[in-house]
């Protein structure tokens, strides 16, 4: 089943107005924010406090401030 326990992919939910109400159990006040790394980005999903089912709300990725790799054609001065 999508959303349910760690290893499974989170559900992907289309939001309105707002999101802040579970569309499983309906626990309304809010989700636990959670990362999952993606390369050198780090994705972020929804997990209900009450039931634990986990959301995605259409592409979420903040960046994990690592450097990226040298790269000499473009670090390499003219």
């Amino acid at each position: 089943m999508r959303g349910k326990g760690p290893g499974s992919p989170p559900e992907d939910l289309r939001v309105g107005e707002e999101l802040s109400s579970c569309p499983r159990c309906g626990y309304g006040a809010g989700f636990h924010v959670a990362f999952r790394r993606r390369g050198r980005s780090l994705a972020v999903f929804l997990i209900c406090p009450s039931c634990s089912d986990r959301f995605t709300a259409g592409e979420w990725n903040v960046p994990t401030g690592e450097p990226r790799p040298f790269e000499p054609d473009l670090d390499e001065g003219p």
